[in-house]
């Protein structure tokens, strides 16, 4: 049974999936997309592009249903007849018009250790050129711990999970068998990676595409919780702030991640955690292309993450996806920039845990946010009138 045929089986139209979107309020979506699929009819472009795939409406489904396992194969579909937009090609490593080349070209890029090591640490591109801090600090704590680890960064070794994710199979086909033979020759046991869209590349879509992995996976958030737990780190300077956890969309309902981060964060003396289980959690509007597609729209919704933070009593936001960070500092910015100033502060695990274990590393958002808005306006086609600019 195909996914249109499995959907219309067992899909009830109840509407609980639009309940929990903060995209879609529109359940005809369904019958345009099973139609679409099925090749009875056509479908218009917003109607896949406005998906964050955040995966809140399969949570939310009886069936376990929701309109993300039909927005992905319509994406797959509309690219084999419509071709890519530069939207879809700028995580390409090989587009002319790369995100992250065009970042690199501006800006200095962290060099790291690139010897052999029983663990390899995987920034990803996000990490590796946007938001570096999180790369710098879990390098610190690597360091710190005295572990045996070699970095692979670049543009050269990007995953192609947020290619994929746009409807483009070509980058993580090509780049795939390459990134694990790297892997492998520099003898890794176990991989850590940093984006929760590389975390579901290498844990689940590489076995499933090229075969099972011979090293262990796993996020940075599992990595470091068992650093913590061995005695290899120990945090020792109190922090006392009440800590709001952002649930990365990817890493947990994609993956199902979300205990470790919490481990870490409680235990980090003064921390006190607001949101002990990832329940209520909610996307901060960064995925699925949103940000690029509708940027003013993607800002909207990663300022609800600080409301449900401030109704919390949470002075400090922690997550740990590069983009939910980029998301919420802008947002947060743009709330400073409109009069109100935005007082809840956004950090990343690894930086978090840092501060904790006595490391302190400078952070340029600013700098950051400008350069990243300025490499999406020389990289896509009338970003800045999408923006409001």
């Amino acid at each position: 049974m195909d996914i249109v045929e499995k959907h219309r089986a067992k899909c009830t139209k109840c509407g609980l999936c639009l309940e929990v979107c903060p995209r879609y309020n529109d359940l005809d979506l369904l019958d345009r997309l099973y139609g679409y699929l099925d090749g009875s009819s056509d479908i218009d472009a917003e109607s896949l592009l406005r998906c964050l795939t955040c995966g809140l409406c399969t949570d939310a489904c009886p069936e376990e249903l929701g309109i993300k396992v039909l927005i992905s194969p319509a994406r797959q579909k509309w690219v084999s007849e419509n071709g890519l937009s530069d939207r879809q090609t700028m995580a390409d490593p090989e587009a002319e018009n790369n995100l992250f080349k065009k970042i690199a070209e501006m800006d200095e890029t962290p060099v790291y250790r690139k010897s052999s090591g029983s663990v390899v640490y995987f920034p990803g591109c996000a990490g590796t050129y946007i938001n570096k801090i999180m790369a710098q600090a879990a390098v610190a704590l690597l360091e710190k711990a005295a572990i045996d680890y070699t970095v692979l960064s670049g543009v050269e070794y990007c995953c192609g999970a947020v290619s994929a994710g746009a409807g483009d199979m070509g980058p993580i086909r090509r780049n795939g068998p390459r990134n694990v033979e790297e892997i492998r020759k520099r003898g890794a046991k176990t991989l850590i990676t940093a984006c929760p869209g590389c975390f579901k590349a290498f844990k689940d879509l590489y076995p499933r595409m090229f075969g099972k992995l011979d090293f262990e996976v796993m996020h940075v958030s599992q990595y470091f919780e068992l650093l913590i737990r061995e005695g290899k780190l120990a945090p020792m300077t109190v922090l006392k702030h009440r800590v709001f956890y952002h649930d990365p969309c990817h890493l947990t309902r994609g993956m199902g991640v979300h205990r470790e981060a919490r481990g870490v964060l409680e235990s980090i003396e003064g921390t006190e955690l607001a949101n002990k289980t990832p329940e209520n959690s909610a996307c901060c509007g960064f995925g699925g292309g949103v940000r690029v597609n509708y940027p003013s729209e993607s800002l909207v919704v990663a300022s609800d993450r600080y409301r449900a933070a401030r109704e919390l009593g949470c002075d400090i936001i922690v997550t740990n996806c590069g983009g939910c960070m980029q998301n919420l500092i802008e947002a947060g910015k743009e709330v400073t920039e409109a009069g109100k100033e935005e007082k809840i502060k956004i950090f990343d695990l690894a930086e978090y845990l840092s501060l904790a274990c006595g490391i302190e590393i400078e952070r340029e958002d600013s700098r950051m946010l400008e350069l990243v808005n300025r490499a999406y306006r020389l990289c896509i086609s009338g970003y800045e009138k999408s923006k409001g600019l």
